[in-house]
């Protein structure tokens, strides 16, 4: 199990360095912000044209996916009624909480934890193209309505959604994948140049969030924390089990690549987006931070669980 806490620990050496930035104050008072939307803008767009464009679509579409996809869409749709209606919290509280509850590190914890402990990276990419493909659109429209609720016009908030970058970034790769274009090589390294830029930069940027340190955040949003953490470390797995395992019949390397893929901790793009559309910021990043700690243990427990 060493080399679970391997891919862990590339993160945290990225987080620490972005932690020392913003200690030292080298980016100024607004170089979060700044990092965040460069990421948000440009780098993520590009990763998602990068890696749809080169991935063959029909990935998405993998039996397995009904277990690791279904539990997402299920916790997803579950903590944003609860929170919206329930809770009688925000739209866009409801849906940063929702995203911090199904939306799993998979871009940069799965890869390594895939490469070292399922010994098989072909769980990645599934996973991945769903949460580009279809959860990322459907979380830009509703971040999007929380800019427009105020708007009149039913056609603004359509239009919002048509300029979100994340939202072209992931359509122009869909439309490489099914045509097989690509772009001229001139310009494909330069894309390829700012798609690496987004992982590192997500993981500065929330680095930074910590040079204040981290103390619990007020009752209200502890307990929301708290709903937000066992869903996405405990309910999210089991659901995926019962789907995947009980549902379906899978076993074996399978059922637990279903599992521990679906045991990942909130993704960081989770806290960029809630930045940009501030909305709930600080929820996001505590989420981030408490799940990617626990998920550490909650890992290692799902790899011995159905490890063969």
């Amino acid at each position: 199990m060493l080399d679970v806490l391997e891919g862990f620990g590339v993160i945290a050496v990225v987080i620490f360095a972005g932690l020392m930035l913003g200690r030292s104050g080298v980016l100024g008072p607004t170089g979060q912000q700044v990092l965040a939307r460069v990421v948000f803008y440009v780098a993520t767009p590009a990763l998602l044209y990068v890696t749809i464009s080169s991935t063959d679509i029909d990935a998405i579409f993998s039996p397995a996916l009904l277990a690791t996809g279904g539990s997402a869409v299920l916790v997803f749709t579950g903590i944003f009624a609860f929170t919206l209606w329930a809770r009688r919290r925000s739209l866009g509280e409801a849906t940063i909480s929702a995203m911090a509850s199904g939306y799993v590190n998979i871009g940069n914890l799965g890869i390594p934890i895939a490469t070292y402990v399922l010994k098989d990276l072909s769980f990645v990419a599934p996973v991945l193209l769903f949460q580009l493909i279809l959860l990322s659109p459907i979380i830009m429209v509703l971040l999007d309505s929380t800019r427009a609720q105020a708007d009149s016009q039913w056609w603004r908030p359509v239009l919002m959604v048509l300029r979100n970058p994340i939202v072209i970034g992931a359509a122009l790769g869909v439309a490489g994948s099914l045509t097989g274009w690509r772009l001229p090589e001139v310009v494909h390294e330069p894309v390829s140049m700012l798609a690496a830029m987004s992982v590192p930069g997500m993981l500065l940027a929330f680095g930074i969030s910590l040079k204040d340190g981290w103390k619990l955040p007020p009752a209200g949003s502890r307990r929301q924390l708290v709903i937000i953490t066992v869903t996405k470390l405990v309910i999210q797995p089991l659901i995926a089990w019962l789907i995947g395992g009980v549902l379906l019949g899978y076993d074996g390397p399978m059922l637990m690549g279903i599992v521990v893929t679906s045991t990942l901790p909130t993704a960081q793009n989770v806290y960029i987006y809630a930045m940009e559309y501030k909305a709930s910021a600080q929820l996001a990043r505590d989420a981030v931070f408490i799940t990617t700690i626990l998920s550490v243990p909650a890992v290692v427990v799902a790899a011995l669980l159905f490890g063969v």
